[in-house]
């Protein structure tokens, strides 16, 4: 039982850690450097994903221009993930409640 508190308290320190670096690194953190896309590494081709990750990254930081020019699509796929990530926050925060209210 104490196992499944610290794994559900692991997944909260992570689910609540990754949004706090995306937010302290400066925006242009992932603009420089080699691509790690496939498609662009074995076919020399960018993917309708190309650039997703650098967009979400600037939008993370309000700037829409930037966000606007490496993908389009991020105003969509930010909101849907931003909410899934959300929704498991909070699944995650009820199952440790859950948790340690049993272990007392």
């Amino acid at each position: 039982m104490k196992k499944r508190i610290v794994i559900s308290y692991l997944k909260l320190f992570f689910l609540t850690g990754v949004p706090i670096v995306l937010l302290c690194l400066p925006a242009n953190f992932f603009d420089n450097g080699q691509s790690l896309c496939i498609s662009k590494l074995l076919f020399s081709m960018e993917c309708y994903a190309c650039g997703l990750t650098r967009a979400c990254m600037h939008l993370i930081h309000f700037e829409f221009e930037e966000a606007f020019a490496y993908n389009m699509g991020s105003f969509i796929s930010f909101p849907v993930l931003a909410t899934y990530w959300g929704v498991l926050f909070y699944k995650e925060v009820k199952t440790f409640s859950r948790l340690r209210k049993n272990f007392s």
